[in-house]
């Protein structure tokens, strides 16, 4: 993937990855944009370096409780299973055509096999479950597909692994990081076919047409994934 990369994750959302503040997909996202982006990795290691320096200037008095603090904090994240049934991550996603090599991180997170669901119009989706807060997802886009017109009810987060699309405000290819909140509504398109790995922490509103009739089945199809994964 040596297309140059024009979207990147903020410097805030850099920051608290860098010190391990975010959800578990969000993680992962941000993560394989890391690998695949030299100018966030470099700053990624800044804001580590920073982070770093930071804690071991706490006050003395303080340290054994912001250590138990930070501890706890790590136990509390979700851990990703590194090794798939089979012994080995997922490294390549088979496409149409051609075969799509993952980022370590994806890699190891898919390595127990991807369930792929077709949702029509050109749209396929496999499942990851990487915590109890956000729902990420595969998204394959075929040629000429598009999605209805949506809206988000929070932010979505969405990183081009192949090939491209387009939506109303901009074009998007390899190793982008696109990020949407609640103010935006857009319809992305692939006239060449894309495959993106995309995560959501409150369910997609459509906003046009016949697919509005599916909003209250994805928002209780949304709280029922969470609440299965927290209980």
């Amino acid at each position: 993937m040596n297309t140059e990369v024009n979207f990147h994750p903020s410097t805030e959302l850099l920051q608290k990855f860098a010190t391990g503040s975010l959800s578990g997909g969000m993680n992962v996202a941000i993560s394989a944009h890391v690998e695949l982006c030299k100018f966030c990795r470099q700053q990624t290691s800044e804001f580590e370096a920073k982070a770093a320096i930071d804690w071991l200037q706490m006050p003395t008095e303080s340290d054994e409780s912001d250590f138990s603090d930070l501890v706890a904090g790590i136990i509390k994240q979700p851990q990703i299973d590194s090794i798939g049934s089979n012994g080995s991550a997922l490294n390549e996603i088979h496409m149409l055509d051609h075969s799509v090599r993952l980022p370590k991180v994806l890699a190891k997170a898919a390595a127990e096999g991807l369930v792929w669901k077709q949702l029509g119009g050109g749209i396929n989706q496999a499942e990851l479950s990487l915590d109890d807060e956000t729902q990420c997802e595969f998204i394959y886009m075929k040629p000429g597909s598009q999605t209805p017109v949506h809206k988000h009810q929070g932010s979505e987060i969405t990183l081009v692994l192949d090939g491209s699309f387009s939506d109303e405000l901009g074009h998007y290819n390899p190793s982008d990081f696109i990020a949407r909140s609640g103010s935006d509504v857009h319809q992305p398109r692939s006239e060449e076919g894309c495959l993106c790995f995309a995560v959501l922490d409150k369910p997609l509103t459509f906003t046009k047409g016949i697919a509005r009739l599916l909003n209250p089945i994805n928002n209780y199809r949304f709280r029922r994934s969470l609440a299965r994964r927290a209980g």
